[in-house]
């Protein structure tokens, strides 16, 4: 499954970032694509601020599916998810000058961070910010 080239497909059709990044997933979310859209359709755009992008926040959706907090007082579950987001954070960060949507999205693009980007040839930010978050999360669900 080439999941970057879906997500590429999704924001192309007319979804966010963060909703193109988590449909992606949804057979790891668990859910049909029109109820992830739904659910994460206000947060793009930094939650139409450009505060956080919306690629980390449609990849937060996905890492809570996978690792899940859902017993209020599990809280070895709320560590390890959170440290999940915090290491898919810092690997964007690894590629990209910054988190907030609005200090990132006008800047060029730089598709040589993303094999993805190169394969499917993005010239845009965003393109490149969401295939290149949906490689990191591929990658760090392998490493479970």
């Amino acid at each position: 499954m080439d999941r970057a080239k879906i997500a590429n497909d999704y924001h192309n059709a007319g979804y966010s970032c963060a909703q193109a990044v988590a449909c992606a997933f949804s057979d790891v979310i668990g859910l049909p694509e029109k109820q992830i859209a739904a659910m994460t359709g206000a947060f793009g755009g930094g939650f139409r601020t450009g505060e956080i992008c919306g690629v980390l926040s449609g990849g937060a959706v996905v890492l809570g599916a996978k690792w899940p907090h859902s017993e209020p007082h599990d809280m070895k579950a709320k560590s390890y998810v959170s440290k999940k987001v915090m290491k898919f954070q810092a690997l964007f960060k690894e590629r990209f000058p910054g988190v907030r949507c609005s200090e990132i999205r006008d800047i060029a693009a730089e598709p040589e961070k993303s094999p993805a980007a190169q394969r499917l040839g993005l010239k845009k930010s965003c393109a490149v910010y969401i295939v290149s978050a949906v490689e990191i999360l591929e990658q760090m669900l392998e490493e479970e």
